[in-house]
C-alpha cells in the first residue's frame, strides 16, 4: 500500500512538473513530511536523490520534439547547478531553514505577481520569437550569467529541497527572453543528466535518503512528467504563463506560512 502511495505521489509531482516546469520538490518534500512522517532533512535528501536518475527524459524529449529545448542554455545552467546543489546541501547541515524559506518565499511571491500582471501580449510575443530564441548565439557574458543562475538555483535546491524549476523557468523567461514553453522544456532537460548527484551524496552520507521511497516515487514521476508535458503542448503560451504564475504564488504562500 505504501509503495502504491509513493508511486501515486510521483505521478502527481511528475504531471505538474511536465505541465508547468516546476520541480517536484515543492510537492514531494511537504508530502513526505506530513503524510509519510519523514524528517525535513530526510524528505529533502530523498527528493534530491530523484535528480540522479534521468526522470525527466520522457518529458524533456516531448518538449524537444516540439522544438522547445535550448540545449546550449541547458548545458550552461547544468554546470552551475551541479556544484551549486552541493554547496546548498553542505549549508543545509549548519543553517536553519525557517528564515531562509521566509525570505525565499517573499522573493518568489514578488516574481509570481510580476508574471501575473504582465501584459497579456508579452507571452504571445515571446512565443512568436521562439524560433530566434532557440537558434541565437550565446555571448560569453550571457553564458556566464547562465552558469551563475544555475549555481543560485542549485544552492536553493540543495539548501531547501525545492525543485529548481520554480526559480529557473521565470528566470529563463524574464531575464533571458525564452518563451514559456521553451523555458519549461529547457528546465526539464536538466532532469536528464545526474545534476543532483553531489547534493544527494551529501545527504546520503548523513543517512538522509530513503532509497526505497525514492525508487517508487521515481517510477511514478517518470511517466507523470510525460503526461504533463503533453498537456502543456496543447495550451497557449499566455494561458500556460498564467497557470505557472498562480502555481508559483501558491507555493510561495505555502512556504511563507508553513511552520
Amino acid at each position: 500500500m505504501q509503495a502504491s502511495l509513493f508511486i501515486a505521489l510521483g505521478l502527481l509531482a511528475g504531471c505538474l512538473s511536465g505541465l508547468i516546469g516546476i520541480g517536484g520538490g515543492v510537492i514531494l518534500v511537504p508530502a513526505l513530511i506530513f503524510f509519510f512522517g519523514m524528517s525535513q532533512h530526510l524528505a529533502q535528501g530523498t527528493t534530491l536523490a530523484l535528480m540522479v536518475p534521468p526522470i525527466g527524459f520522457l518529458a524533456a524529449w516531448s518538449y524537444y520534439k516540439q522544438g522547445y529545448v535550448n540545449l546550449r542554455i541547458a548545458a550552461l545552467v547544468c554546470v552551475g547547478f551541479f556544484f551549486g546543489g552541493f554547496c546548498g546541501a553542505k549549508l543545509a547541515e549548519i543553517l536553519p531553514n525557517a528564515t531562509l524559506e521566509k525570505i525565499f518565499a517573499i522573493g518568489l511571491g514578488a516574481l509570481a505577481l510580476k508574471i501575473l500582471i504582465s501584459p497579456a501580449s508579452s507571452a504571445e510575443q515571446a512565443q512568436q520569437s521562439h524560433e530566434s530564441a532557440s537558434s541565437r548565439s550565446i555571448s560569453f557574458k550571457t553564458g556566464l550569467l547562465l552558469v551563475i543562475a544555475g549555481a543560485v538555483v542549485g544552492i536553493s535546491s540543495g539548501l531547501l529541497g525545492i525543485g529548481g524549476g520554480v526559480l529557473l523557468v521565470p528566470a529563463l523567461s524574464v531575464l533571458f527572453g525564452l518563451s514559456q514553453h521553451e523555458a519549461q522544456g529547457t528546465t526539464l532537460t536538466l532532469m536528464v543528466p545526474p545534476i543532483g548527484l553531489l547534493a544527494a551524496m551529501q545527504y546520503y552520507q548523513n543517512g538522509d535518503v530513503n532509497v526505497t521511497a525514492g525508487a517508487f516515487i521515481c517510477a511514478g514521476f517518470f511517466f507523470g512528467a510525460l503526461g504533463g508535458a503533453r498537456l502543456a503542448h496543447g495550451m497557449s503560451a499566455h494561458i500556460l504563463t498564467k497557470v505557472f504564475g498562480v502555481s508559483v504564488l501558491l507555493i510561495a504562500a505555502k512556504m511563507f506560512f508553513a511552520g
